[in-house]
C-alpha cells in the first residue's frame, strides 16, 4: 500500500453489515494497516484522502442502498480518486443496490474495481416469520468468500485496476411490486409497556431519529423518518419491541461470524 492505510467505513442496521466489515479488518491486517469507521462515529479529523485505498459497505434495504450511507457518501470530497470495494448485505437479494452506489461513488471520485454482495441473516424475516430458520442463518461459506474477496481486492489494488461498475439485472423488473411496497410502507412497531423498562436504547441508537419518548415511557415513533433497519426491535435489552401488537419478540439477531 506503499505508506497509506486502507480505509474500511461502513453503516450497519442491526449488525450484520458490521461484522462483515470487522471479519474483513481482520483479513485485510495481513496485508496492511486499516481502519475501520461507522459512518455514525467517524471522528472529528476525518478525512477520506489519508487513505489510499477504501472498503464501503452497507445494508440493502427495499433494493436500495441504506438512506445514510447515501447521506454520508454526498459529502464525500476527494482530491484525486480512490480505489474502492463496495459491499452490501442482504437478506435474500441485493438487486441493483451496488450500482445504484457505484454510479453515484465515481462522481465523488470513490472508484469502484470490486464489488460483492453477501447473503446474511434477515432483519425483518426473523421477526415476522421467526419459525423458519433460513432467515437467522448467513450463506454457507461466508467467511471463506470473505477472505477469498480480501486478497482479491488487494491483487486488483497492485495492478492498478480500471472501474468497474457493477451490470444491471434486468431481471430486477419482477421485484419492482415489492420494491415499491417496500419503499412506501413501513412497519408498524408495538411497544410491550409491561416489558419496557425506559433505558431509552431504542431512541439513542435509532440511525434516522425516527424515535422519542414521553415521560411515561410511552415510545413514539416518526414514521417518515424511519428507515426499516428495525434496529430498535433487535437492539431492545428487554424485547419489548415488536411488529406484532400480541407477540413479543424471543429471538433476534446474533453474530455468528468468527472475528476473534
Amino acid at each position: 500500500m506503499n505508506g497509506k492505510k486502507l480505509l474500511i467505513i461502513y453503516f450497519s442496521g442491526t449488525g450484520n453489515t458490521r461484522s462483515v466489515a470487522e471479519y474483513m479488518r481482520k483479513n485485510m491486517k495481513k496485508h496492511c494497516e486499516c481502519d475501520i469507521f461507522s459512518t455514525e462515529k467517524l471522528p472529528d479529523d476525518f478525512d477520506i484522502n489519508h487513505y489510499k485505498a477504501a472498503v464501503i459497505g452497507f445494508p440493502t434495504y427495499h433494493s436500495q442502498p441504506a438512506l445514510p450511507v447515501m447521506k454520508w457518501l454526498s459529502k464525500v470530497k476527494t482530491e484525486k480518486n480512490i480505489p474502492v470495494f463496495l459491499f452490501t448485505t442482504c437478506g435474500l437479494y441485493s438487486e441493483n443496490s451496488l450500482r445504484h452506489f457505484a454510479l453515484e461513488a465515481v462522481k465523488h471520485g470513490l472508484i469502484p474495481i470490486k464489488n460483492s454482495s453477501y447473503r446474511c441473516s434477515a432483519t425483518d424475516g426473523m421477526l415476522l416469520a421467526p419459525n423458519m430458520e433460513i432467515w437467522f442463518r448467513h450463506e454457507n461459506g461466508l467467511e471463506e468468500r470473505i477472505s477469498s474477496d480480501c486478497d482479491d481486492f488487494m491483487g486488483l489494488l497492485q495492478i492498478h485496476a480500471p472501474c468497474r461498475i457493477p451490470a444491471e439485472k434486468w431481471y430486477s423488473v419482477l421485484n419492482a411490486p415489492n420494491k415499491l411496497m417496500g419503499m412506501n410502507y413501513r412497519h408498524r412497531i408495538y411497544l410491550d409497556h409491561n416489558r419496557c423498562t425506559g433505558c431509552g436504547k431504542c431512541v439513542r441508537s435509532c440511525p434516522a431519529g425516527a424515535l422519542a419518548m414521553t415521560e411515561s415511557k410511552f415510545r413514539i415513533i416518526f414514521s417518515q423518518k424511519c428507515i426499516s433497519c428495525l434496529r430498535c426491535v433487535h437492539h431492545c435489552p428487554s424485547k419489548a419491541l415488536s411488529l406484532y401488537k400480541w407477540k413479543n419478540v424471543e429471538r433476534v439477531w446474533e453474530n455468528t461470524l468468527d472475528i476473534s
